[in-house]
């Protein structure tokens, strides 16, 4: 529990450090000192202070955390780390040395969740917290991983046939180019696609709304009485949501449809981020061929192409909720297993 909450406050001290807000600094600090608090609070128990100044150092997940903070801002790693503060509240409620930690520990996720209000900081203090932002995140992550599984396991497979750097060059770039652009135009048609949909659905909406209002209303009526909602609280939410039209359609948006009209993903944002880390990734495997060729740059192009897609699997573990070392492992095999097919195939070519 000393290491936790030693490294919790870690974590904490990291984010002030990487907060573009002073409040949210502020606020970052303090829960840092709270943490170091609960730390002292086991330390007497056991009577030993000095566990206190063997302090470990963070873990790859605390890093990955701090990392993501750093690049695409706080709110992407607020609601895991809301998540941990409520396994922590778990955790001391069945510990009757614990009692006293409980509130605070919730007192710490109704702190982080300040952070990630509206009202509170700047849009741009949360990061990736939208579903835009969101979204071009998820597609720069697949698009440096499919840069690099893809490219190393052609550069593998080209390397089979051909151990000639000049050949295995040409063909990692042509590689590189025809994915980056392959990724960038699907993903643009992907959420141009569904943007085009939503926005279709929206206008069907506030049609729908203009011409038989009292439709919508009883639609809204009969969502939130679904809900649990008395017949007389819905009624009367209702019917002030259908004094604003524009309330209204957002309601109606929200709970019938499942969106929010006022964060629609941006369809040249996605494809600009899953171009560029396509190309990111793709470029890793070639990089030693620039240098020389033979098995000497194949052993280091596999070998930078693992590392990149350990590092590569540690962040999407802050997104997914796994062990970083699971998750890095993981796509690691996933590559190598990949490269060492392709190799295979191109070793067995007939070619002169």
């Amino acid at each position: 529990m000393i290491a936790e909450e030693l490294e919790s406050a870690w974590i904490y001290e990291q984010l002030a450090r990487a907060a573009r807000h002073e409040a949210a600094a502020s606020l970052l600090e303090e829960l840092a000192e709270s943490e170091v608090a609960h730390a002292r609070h086991w330390a007497a128990l056991l009577g030993d202070e000095s566990l206190l100044a063997r302090r470990p150092g963070p873990s790859l997940r605390a890093r990955m955390l701090v990392l993501l903070a750093r690049v695409g801002g706080l709110g992407i790693v607020l609601p895991r780390l809301r998540t941990e503060e409520l396994a922590n509240i778990r955790l001391y409620q069945g510990d009757p040395e614990a009692a006293a930690l409980v509130d605070e520990e919730r007192a710490h996720r109704a702190a982080l969740r300040t952070l990630l209000d509206p009202d509170q900081l700047t849009q741009a203090e949360h990061g990736f917290a939208s579903s835009n932002a969101a979204s071009v995140f998820r597609a720069a992550l697949f698009g440096l991983n499919d840069g690099l599984v893809s490219n190393l396991s052609l550069v593998a497979g080209v390397a089979g046939a051909s151990l000639e750097g000049d050949a295995v060059l040409i063909a990692g770039t042509a590689g590189l180019l025809a994915g980056a652009f392959s990724m960038g135009a699907g993903e643009y048609i992907s959420v141009r696609s569904q943007r085009e949909l939503l926005e279709h659905l929206l206008a069907k909406e506030r049609m729908e709304l203009e011409l038989d209002p009292a439709e919508e209303r009883q639609e809204l009526l009969h969502i939130y009485r679904g809900k649990g909602i008395s017949e007389e609280t819905a009624t009367r939410l209702v019917d002030e949501l259908m004094a604003d039209p524009e309330q209204a359609l957002d309601a109606l948006a929200r709970e019938e449809l499942g969106l929010d009209p006022d964060d629609l993903a941006s369809p040249w944002s996605a494809a600009a981020g899953s171009f560029l880390a396509f190309a990111l990734g793709a470029i890793v495997p070639l990089l030693p061929f620039l240098i020389g060729g033979g098995y000497s740059a194949l052993i280091a192009a596999v070998a930078a192409g693992a590392f990149a897609l350990a590092l590569v699997g540690g962040v999407s573990s802050v997104l997914t909720g796994r062990s970083a070392l699971f998750a890095g492992a993981r796509m690691v095999v996933i590559g190598l297993t990949a490269t060492g097919v392709t190799f295979g195939i191109g070793s067995a070519l007939p070619l002169d």
